[in-house]
């Protein structure tokens, strides 16, 4: 028993201490554009994505309609989750999003749900992508075996340069009370984590948090993330507004919103107040969107005025 666990120990050590090319990056020759705009981020579950097996609906149809949707909200960067078909999601962003834009895709996880990046190449320079707290075993089994995914980037824009770091994260679901105290162990190592070392960095959390802030979907609990909330001076849960009564941020669960975005206060001033954005407006371009064909989440988005 004791030579197993070393294995696994052994396994989980070389999965998170591994680097990851980001895919489809390299950089074409010629100059890259100088960009004065506001900066669009979107995070966005697209279910089980080109899955036969978890997504109900056709896969032909979720990939059209999904690149629809990308291409509707018009971002800068995307943060995505439960990518299972690579190849198809690839082609999707090559064939509807254009030269402009590259994907990084995280494989730290052991399920068949994979996290990925989308971006404006342009915008987003010199990017590295790798595990956050991809040393520590808790931090994997608390976020439902995947780790969070960090990308690191110089944000040129607006006549000025910025690195910021991005953390994407698809929590633990579930609301039963083992599921809960895996979000909230997580959330206190992840809150951990930024205090010790990104503490005055420009940095965003953002992704499936499978929770709501307001309270938890674990009735009688609170927030599992309540400790980013009692802490504003540091974080500002842009999205802590849109978890009232009558939002939901899924297809199927009213009142329920989970899918999220904190910023570090360094990036405050940067916000434009008001701009995160439960985006149901979707149905725009995919008008069957609430009967399945594309995804169980609504896109979530919010916009930036990066300044000097």
């Amino acid at each position: 028993m004791k030579t197993i666990c070393n294995w696994l120990i052994f396994v989980l050590c070389f999965l998170s201490c591994g680097k990851e090319k980001p895919g489809n990056t390299a950089q074409p020759t010629g100059l890259l554009k100088d960009y004065n705009k506001d900066i669009i981020i979107v995070n966005w579950n697209i279910e089980w994505f080109g899955d036969p097996s978890g997504f109900q609906g056709n896969l032909n149809d979720q990939e059209s309609n999904a690149a629809k949707v990308l291409k509707y909200l018009d971002a800068d960067l995307y943060a995505l989750c439960e990518i299972v078909d690579t190849a198809r999601f690839g082609r999707m962003v090559r064939n509807n999003l254009g030269n402009d834009f590259r994907y990084t895709i995280s494989f730290f996880t052991s399920g068949a749900q994979k996290m990925a990046f989308v971006y404006n190449r342009h915008i987003f320079r010199g990017v590295s992508v790798r595990p956050f707290m991809g040393i520590s075993a808790p931090a994997y089994f608390n976020f439902g075996n995947r780790y969070p995914y960090l990308l690191q980037s110089e944000v040129t824009v607006n006549g000025t340069k910025k690195d910021i770091s991005f953390i994407l994260i698809h929590a633990k679901a579930d609301d039963e009370q083992a599921s809960y105290n895996r979000r909230l162990n997580g959330a206190i190592e992840l809150k951990d984590s930024l205090d010790a070392y990104y503490s005055g960095k420009h940095f965003m959390i953002l992704g499936d948090f499978n929770d709501n802030f307001d309270k938890s979907i674990l009735p009688g609990k609170p927030s599992p993330y309540q400790n980013f909330l009692n802490d504003p001076a540091k974080y500002h849960s842009i999205t802590l507004p849109l978890n009232i009564p009558g939002n939901q941020s899924t297809v199927g669960y009213a009142n329920s919103v989970i899918d999220q975005q904190i910023i570090g206060s360094s990036m405050s001033n940067w916000y434009i107040p008001a701009s995160a954005r439960i985006r149901t407006d979707v149905i725009n371009v995919v008008p069957a969107y609430s009967s399945g064909n594309t995804s169980d989440h609504y896109p979530v988005t919010s916009v930036y005025k990066i300044r000097p």
